[in-house]
């Protein structure tokens, strides 16, 4: 970061405080740094960076640092106009294709709404409630990332802190492919009628060549609603067009706003006397009720059963036509059922409101043999799955992802009931993120998901290892995801004893776990078909707990054991695990410093089936070492050589010409 930018902004020192002063109205003659900020009129609109980060969903960083860290994207800006790999950054955890191409990719679901394709979240509060007219996203590496913007009502009512909270979307867009370097993105919002100081990014990283870092974010609004302020504001913007300094340019649009806003002051529009409706731009997910009320439902069949032939016979051809549904009905069921699978959830239930014949059809349990509600998680409550009751005798897979809201929309009580009424049947159940996860609901899905397999209860932090031991009812687990869970050892090795089937386990950056090699050798002994394990950031794990999964996993197709600082290589334990493990397809030995060239001879003789590795931060191998790894490992995709001291820019261009199908990743500060 250049010293022109270190004097503006300073380091962070304290992280509570980060809120940018909100900035007065001002003459149209005032111009940034011009030293006339006077206020002249009743303040009423404010810029402000973010205060602090609430929620999120994953990042690279561990739980006890700073660097990489979700938290990074509160405050003031540190790296922009800078573009490159930069510690300061918020980063998350995945990008690109790579991590949906390996055995522990997540089930996709077949009712996913098109325009639905987020990965990540993060929600950011800021210090002053406004109605937001810009919001401004500083990217500083690889983006194109961010496919969604919301903002939360907190007011009319709205209690944020209870779960009860309404949430528009302001813009959402497709991932891009951007040009290498740092870039403020700001699209056009959809003005909520509401004020707000909780905006959530949601992301989709899978078009960045590398992690996508962000910087800051800053949110320009008014203290009252006016009209029409992007189309002043772009009236004006020709006459400030050199502002570089992110200090100076945030104070320049600001004083552009308020000259705007005080010109729609002096025009007379008045505004604060008309309430303003709210639209949801979403698609809704309704509480299904009956088109029409069952008694008289029940008196139109006894009616038609009444009817004689005769009648039945002078029944006009204008009443055939209606009561055949348009014709529809003459096709089989099974074509309709057919039909009306290819919709999503929310077109299923507007196309069951259109008639008797397709009501029943949208209506037909085996429509529901999947649920994904992440999509409608702002929406999904405990009535919308009472209302699923009926529908979801067969169901076999449920997504409820990120539902629930800060403090559980969804009570214990509501998530039982689901569970006891449509739970014997599941084999998929994903409650990421999810609030409502507790004791009671770990006890839930014990009792009434009997033939539960896959399990992914990431980031649930209201549960601990005690909780997780009522998951030894379910021998029958093959795939657990614990990622930034409060599990410990002693209740984890109990469930392993259990879990003899588990193929997939993730434990990435469970801070509670002291002895990871303890977890090795519980999975050696036990998990004889584990073919995908995540240890990131385990701190604890030595070379013994390598040499333990060597003995005990021979199936082993991924591995990750990045940022692992205990885990000294120099002992031959690598050699040993990828000698035993030879259908490995994925190794991730991030930030292992002692890496050498010894381990990667040993991965380019053995690991013939390899197609992701990376050893970024190795500082002892050679270029002779990989590129002998380029050259055997034929069915190698992605491999990432960054900050390796040995291995320069123009070596990699050179390996990208000689082997271009694989994707050689090579990150930098610029």
């Amino acid at each position: 970061m250049s010293k022109k930018l270190l004097s503006c902004f300073g380091r962070r020192k304290d992280r509570t405080s980060r809120v940018m002063a909100s900035e007065s109205i001002t003459p149209h003659s005032a111009l940034p740094n011009s030293g006339n900020r006077e206020c002249q009129q009743k303040p009423s609109l404010v810029s402000q960076f973010s205060k602090e980060v609430t929620d999120f969903s994953s990042q690279y960083g561990s739980e006890t640092s700073i660097s990489y860290t979700a938290c990074n994207l509160a405050g003031r800006s540190n790296i922009y106009p800078t573009y490159g790999d930069f510690t300061q950054a918020c980063v998350f955890r995945t990008y690109g294709p790579w991590w949906n191409n390996v055995p522990s990719s997540r089930k996709k679901f077949n009712k996913r709404p098109a325009d639905f394709c987020s990965e990540d979240f993060i929600e950011i509060s800021f210090d002053i409630e406004v109605f937001p007219c810009k919001i401004e996203i500083w990217e500083t590496y690889n983006p194109g990332a961010v496919v969604k913007i919301l903002a939360c009502d907190s007011t009319s009512g709205s209690d944020v802190d209870s779960g009860k909270a309404r949430w528009q979307t302001l813009w959402k867009g497709e991932p891009e492919e951007c040009p290498p370097k740092a870039r403020i993105f700001s699209p056009p919002l959809t003005n909520p009628s509401f004020k707000t100081k909780l905006i959530r990014l949601e992301l989709y990283s899978v078009k960045c060549h590398y992690y996508t870092e962000l910087d800051c974010i800053v949110m320009y609004g008014s203290l009252q609603p006016f009209p029409d302020i992007e189309h002043l504001y772009l009236q004006q913007m020709d006459e400030y067009k050199d502002y570089s300094e992110p200090d100076n340019y945030v104070y320049m649009i600001t004083s552009l706003m308020n000259q705007l806003s005080v010109e729609a002051v002096t025009q007379g529009e008045i505004l604060d006397g008309i309430p303003p409706t709210w639209e949801n731009k979403e698609g809704t997910l309704p509480i299904l009720q009956p088109r029409v009320d069952e008694e008289e439902d029940q008196a139109e069949v006894e009616a038609d059963e009444e009817l004689s032939p005769l009648d039945t016979e002078v029944t006009t051809e204008e009443d055939i036509i209606v009561e055949d549904n348009g014709f529809f009905d003459l096709l089989p069921e099974e074509v309709i059922r057919l039909i009306l699978s290819y919709l999503d959830l929310s077109s299923l239930i507007s196309t069951c409101c259109t008639c008797r014949l397709l009501q029943k059809q949208c209506s037909d349990s085996l429509q529901y043999t999947e649920l994904n509600l992440q999509p409608y998680w702002y929406k999904v409550d405990s009535s919308m799955l009472e209302s699923f009751h009926s529908r979801c005798s067969h169901l076999h897979h449920l997504n409820l992802s990120w539902c629930g809201g800060r403090n559980s929309t969804v009570s214990t009580a509501a998530f039982e009931a689901f569970l006891r009424t449509c739970g014997r049947e599941l084999s998929t159940l994903y409650l990421a993120n999810c609030s409502f996860v507790n004791s009671d609901v770990m006890k839930s899905i014990a009792n009434f998901c009997p033939k539960l397999k896959d399990l992914d209860i990431q980031s649930c932090s209201k549960i601990d290892g005690t909780d997780l031991l009522q998951l030894k009812n379910l021998p029958n687990i093959t795939r657990l995801n614990l990622y930034r869970s409060l599990v410990d050892v002693q209740s984890l090795t109990a469930l392993l004893e259990v879990f003899k089937n588990l193929e997939i386990l993730n434990l990435g950056s469970c801070t509670r776990i002291n002895n990871f090699d303890e977890v090795c050798l519980a999975l050696g002994e036990n998990c004889k078909k584990l073919i995908s394990l995540d240890l990131w950031r385990s701190r604890t794990i030595t070379g013994d707990g390598l040499v333990s999964l060597a003995n005990g996993c021979p199936e082993l197709e991924e591995l990750d054991i990045g940022w692992c600082p205990e885990l000294r290589l120099c002992s031959t334990s690598l050699v040993q695990l990828v000698q035993k493990c030879p259908k490995l397809k994925k190794l991730f030995l991030t930030a292992n410093r002692n890496v050498c060239d010894l381990d990667l001879i040993a991965i380019s003789t053995h690991c013939r089936e390899l197609q992701q590795l990376d050893i970024l931060g190795t500082r002892e191998v050679s270029k002779k070492a990989v590129y002998d790894v380029l050259q055997n490992c034929t069915k190698l995709t992605m491999f990432d050589v960054s900050f390796c001291m040995s291995i320069d820019f123009p070596c990699v261009e050179a390996w990208k010409q000689e082997f271009p199908h694989v994707n050689i990743k090579k990150s930098s500060q610029h």
